[in-house]
């Protein structure tokens, strides 16, 4: 998957002796521990009400002509029809998704939250095979 932030850093001044040098290549943002977690919980939510939006949108992209005659069945399946319209609708949110989930990867990552729920996770699995 190509990224949508090229190579845009985000950047925690908490963790940066006296606001630090920004990374060397390219362009980000630099902004406080609780502004990133802030902007994190925005972002989730967003994502989350996005995925509501989707299972709507699924709907949309689904509907049957309410009777057999041209009229309904252009209104529903023809160009710019229901179905239609519900379809280009899912593959907007697909894409606002995969944008929202890899901004909040990269929050994560800059909050070093990633390191830390990937270590939970080796700790769990390691855990789960000394059960089973």
């Amino acid at each position: 998957m190509t990224s949508f932030f090229g190579d845009v850093w985000f950047q925690n001044s908490d963790d940066v002796v006296g606001g630090g040098a920004a990374p060397a290549s390219g362009q980000g943002f630099t902004m406080s521990g609780d502004e990133m977690r802030a902007l994190l919980k925005k972002c989730q939510d967003q994502r989350d009400f996005i995925g509501k939006q989707f299972d709507a949108a699924r709907r949309l992209s689904q509907v049957v002509p309410p009777g057999n005659e041209p009229a309904s069945t252009h209104a529903v399946n023809g160009p710019n029809g229901v179905n239609e319209t519900g379809r280009f609708y899912e593959g907007h949110l697909r894409f606002q998704e995969k944008y929202f989930t890899e901004l909040i990867l990269r929050l994560e990552k800059a909050l070093g939250l990633t390191e830390e729920t990937d270590r939970q996770a080796a700790e769990a699995t390691k855990k789960r095979g000394t059960l089973e």
